[in-house]
């Protein structure tokens, strides 16, 4: 029973429930969203190309020198890289990239005056819970987890990952001063959500092994991750 996975499915449906501005059927509008990173040739990593700009060449900067080590699922688009400085882990990653397109955000009579759409979608998305959402999200999770055909369903395991999966989404968001258009950090789960032009890029960043973390550490290195893929165009 993948927990996760369905937390963030509801996360997202919860962020499109109260941001109006995706979904709705409209008119387009064009030249309407403002875009302080370059984006273009993102563009063209979609599709079986997703992810292939987030080379080593491209981060090698960040290891300071040190021996970097890839970790790649090309079939599920993802890349990660590893290294040590002074003894401690460092690790990034890229796991997937989305256009405006792709998230169905369309210029509409509501939402003509938002500058980037994609913006205004991650803010939405990626933030800490109210109570309130979060006493909904629990009882979305119980709805699924009864309803799942797995037998180990309701096992303790699951719940203690439900209720992990739940504070990773409480007091975890920070938002970071990079070069891309917005851009913030999960500092529980370790995310980094980047919007270059239209484009949002789901990534990791981690200083520290579990149980050993540097959360200063992790927040600069993630600001340095975001500010690395907002010039990849350029």
């Amino acid at each position: 029973m993948k927990i996760l996975a369905i937390l963030r499915n509801l996360l997202l449906l919860i962020a499109a429930s109260s941001c109006g501005s995706g979904s709705e059927k409209g008119a387009v509008f064009n030249n309407s969203t403002v875009k302080k990173a370059d984006d273009a040739c993102l563009m063209e990593f979609t599709g079986d190309k997703e992810g292939k700009f987030f080379t080593e060449a491209l981060i090698r900067e960040l290891a300071h020198g040190n021996p970097i080590t890839a970790e790649h699922h090309e079939g599920y688009h993802m890349y990660n890289y590893y290294w040590e400085n002074e003894g401690v882990l460092h690790f990034i990653g890229f796991d997937e990239m989305k256009t405006a397109e792709k998230l169905r955000l369309k210029r509409n009579d509501k939402n003509k005056d938002i500058p980037n759409l994609v913006v205004e979608y991650t803010q939405n998305t990626y933030r800490d819970q109210t109570r309130e959402e979060q006493a909904r999200l629990n009882k979305l999770l119980d709805e699924e987890l009864k309803k799942s055909k797995d037998p180990n369903a309701d096992a303790a395991s699951n719940k203690t990952l439900q209720n992990t999966a739940m504070a990773m989404q409480q007091n975890a968001y920070i938002t970071l001063d990079t070069k891309a258009d917005y851009a913030v950090y999960n500092k529980k789960g370790f995310g980094v959500y980047v919007v270059v032009g239209e484009c949002l890029l789901t990534l990791s960043a981690q200083v520290g092994g579990y149980g050993n973390l540097d959360e200063a550490k992790s927040i600069e290195l993630a600001t340095k991750l975001a500010d690395k893929v907002a010039g990849v165009c350029n």
